[in-house]
């Protein structure tokens, strides 16, 4: 298995949540909830499962 995803915090996650849910653009919001959910300590495979996007893309 390969090695796990990890976000340094530049910003907060409840700053990221505001940005997700503020983002008007479909692709900088489905980037957003991507970050904020693995800032959250998702694992990848769950965001995965979530945003409906496959774990190995």
């Amino acid at each position: 298995m390969g090695k796990r995803l990890s976000i340094k915090e530049h910003i907060s996650v409840q700053e990221m949540e505001k940005l997700y849910g503020g983002a008007r653009d479909v692709v900088e919001r489905s980037q957003w909830q991507i970050i904020w959910l693995l800032a959250k300590a998702l694992k990848s495979e769950e965001v995965a499962i979530v945003t409906g996007y496959g774990w190995q893309w």
